[in-house]
């Protein structure tokens, strides 16, 4: 038995070291982005919102070096200047409650950002590593769309393949079926569809050069394209968010992801639409906190037995923007609900301490005063190749662990 694992072990061994030396050999380029002209079909947004802008005025968004590792830069305490951005007010009826002290949640980690500043307002756990469902979903549709940032280039038909029809959120995909890829987005950031992960990611995968299967490529294309939106503490595994080994992030990476996603307009216009038929596909939001809170405007719930229920949601109301995060929450909507409260009641200066005592640190966002379509980083082949290596590590050593049991 003792001579079998070994054999296993050296086996394993030479695997790795076989895909490195491969990965190694990778020529360094850069990749393609095909953007045909085609006319735009994706579907109006469900409502007229504010979009929220980044503002010259906003210092406590400090760009860092771009990170090509995992440890984050230290933060500082943040520098908060009012925005200059012209907003006009707005009183929803009914708006949010009057909420002066923070709120006791259930959730294992929660965070609350004011989206306009970066300050953060509320935090509870938000550097912990943790499994996060189907909010992986918002890193996923930045990443196509960072690839793919015209309404023409989504207007592309692909096929859809038997490997992309994954189990349970679904859009109903068939295989062989031909789609523009504005849908399949559509049913990504709406029915939360697994196989529009999978669709999206082999279809930017194929344009990305490396070895291995283009999801693969794709998801590592996630990985190093959110350390250069400052998410530092996240790695992906899959395009989807089922449940893998080596598939985490932390609520404050993911309120920067959130950051991103209401600033990029492609991405807001699919998560905001409510519902409704589309070229021969029903849709429907399983975000009700669209429709349930007043200034909603975003962005993406989740739910995984290891993850629980989770959400990144964002509200416009009265001048402010707002992010809260929560994760692993049995009583997500109305935890969430009370922590969007209680930061709109912060900033209106009616809350039992002054925004302005806070010392929870802000986010920090790299080129946060850059639109999103300037924001695009250059991400080479070797990039690709480190995160690939990185994926690899974590299946081989999951096979391992497996067969010496």
């Amino acid at each position: 038995m003792a001579s079998n694992k070994i054999f296993i072990k050296w086996s394993a061994c030479l695997i790795e070291l076989a895909l490195v030396l491969q990965l190694t050999l990778l020529p360094d380029s850069q990749a393609a982005d095909p953007t045909p002209t085609v006319p735009s079909s994706i579907p109006p947004t469900a409502r007229q919102l504010p979009s929220p802008t980044p503002s010259a005025a906003n210092r406590s968004l400090t760009p860092p070096p771009l990170a090509t590792s995992s440890p984050r830069p230290p933060q500082t305490n943040p520098v908060i200047s009012p925005t200059t951005t012209t907003r006009p007010t707005v009183t929803p009826t009914p708006g949010p409650k009057l909420q002066s002290l923070p709120p006791v949640l259930h959730s294992s980690s929660a965070l609350a950002v004011d989206a306009d500043t970066g300050r953060i307002l509320f935090a509870q756990d938000i550097h912990t590593k943790k499994p996060m469902a189907s909010t992986t979903k918002i890193t996923t549709a930045l990443s196509f769309l960072s690839l793919y940032p015209t309404l023409a280039a989504l207007q592309t038909e692909t096929t859809v393949q038997q490997d992309d029809l994954v189990g349970e959120a679904n859009m109903g995909l068939r295989k062989e079926e031909r789609i523009k890829l504005a849908t399949v987005l559509l049913g990504l950031l709406t029915n939360s569809a697994n196989e529009s992960g999978m669709v999206l990611a082999r279809y930017a995968g194929q344009q990305l050069a490396g070895p291995a299967d283009p999801v693969d490529r794709f998801v590592a294309y996630m990985n190093t394209y959110a350390l250069s939106l400052g998410m530092y503490e996240s790695h992906y595994m899959n395009p989807h968010g089922l449940d893998q080994p080596g598939h985490y992030t932390t609520a404050y990476d993911l309120a920067i992801a959130g950051w991103w996603a209401i600033h990029n307009p492609l991405f807001l216009q699919s998560a905001q639409y409510v519902g409704g038929e589309l070229n021969g596909h029903s849709f429907y939001n399983v975000n009700s906190f669209l429709t349930r809170y007043p200034g909603a405007t975003g962005v993406k719930p989740g739910f995984t037995d290891d993850a629980g229920h989770c959400l990144v949601a964002s509200a416009y109301n009265n001048g402010h923007s707002v992010i809260v995060v929560v994760l692993n929450d049995p009583q997500m909507a109305a935890d969430t609900d009370a922590l969007m409260d209680y930061s709109f009641t912060l900033l209106a200066g009616r809350a039992s301490q002054p925004v302005a005592s806070l010392n929870l640190g802000s986010l920090i966002i790299p080129r946060s005063g850059l639109p999103q379509s300037q924001a695009r980083p250059v991400i080479t082949a070797k990039a690709i190749q480190a995160a690939l290596r990185v994926q690899l590590d974590y299946t081989l050593r999951l096979a391992i662990s497996v067969f010496l049991q």
